[in-house]
């Protein structure tokens, strides 16, 4: 695999970024398109450049909403995101963060979702890091033929066919969906994707990647963040209803 130089035009490498939450409820969907809802509470996070992230938590506890918002898949007035003690705006952080999944779209009013082929030849024309689509496809291990399809319809390829558009584009934060551990490992291990992350370490980039537990990140990762959200510390046997109503012995009879 080739090493690339940083080109003119180059997003810049940053040393550090913040992340600060507040509490309240998070609409997320994750890159299938499934939807739900995460629970937030107060806190803060830090990032430093040529790290991967094991942000570990629940589904629901923040680890999509987290992966979203430094990729700038979503905005909200709850959440603060700064690069070197700045804050950013929604512009920057668009610019510099890739959420691995993402689906894109033609321009104008009657948007379709376009092909792998079409995103990165229109992410060569504007920032020029690679001299044509073949580079691409080589220094990824991109399928020649499936760069024909849409994202969406993509397999085994799709979050490393996503990274290329992203690194095409000159990102420099990638963001993983949050993923559960049976899922974790079969998207991991299948795309191959893993296999670039040294070499985007090593550029200055920043990986996050939201999971159910540590094990699943043990290993390949530099640093685990656990969200620790005191929403998640509920323990059922402890709830004052399931003790008045449930623990007594007035047991419903189901004879």
């Amino acid at each position: 695999m080739k090493n690339l130089q940083m080109k003119e035009g180059m997003v810049a490498i940053l040393e550090r970024i913040k992340l600060v939450m507040k509490n309240g409820i998070m609409h997320v969907n994750n890159h299938i398109g499934e939807k739900y809802i995460e629970l937030l509470s107060d806190s803060e996070f830090s990032f430093e450049k040529g790290t991967i992230y094991g942000v570990i938590g629940e589904s629901g506890a923040g680890g999509e909403t987290i992966s979203s918002l430094l990729s700038g898949r979503i905005i909200s007035d709850n959440a603060g995101i700064y690069y070197d003690n700045i804050k950013a705006d929604n512009k920057d952080i668009q610019s510099k963060g890739w959420y691995v999944g993402k689906v894109e779209y033609s321009d104008g009013i009657f948007q379709r979702e376009i092909s792998v082929k079409q995103v990165i030849n229109k992410a060569i024309r504007r920032y020029n890091r690679y001299e044509n689509i073949n580079e691409v496809i080589q220094e990824f291990g991109l399928t020649q033929g499936r760069v024909e399809y849409k994202l969406s319809k993509y397999s085994g390829e799709r979050l490393r066919a996503s990274l290329a558009i992203g690194y095409a584009s000159n990102k420099i934060v990638y963001c993983f969906p949050w993923m559960n551990t049976a899922y974790f490992y079969d998207i991991i291990l299948s795309s191959g994707v893993f296999r670039f992350f040294n070499k985007l370490k090593e550029e200055g980039c920043i990986i996050i990647l939201p999971t159910s537990r540590e094990e699943n990140v043990n290993g390949f990762v530099d640093k685990v963040i656990n969200i620790n959200n005191p929403k998640f510390n509920y323990i059922l046997s402890e709830n004052q209803y399931f003790i008045q109503n449930i623990k007594r012995d007035n047991r419903p009879d189901f004879s």
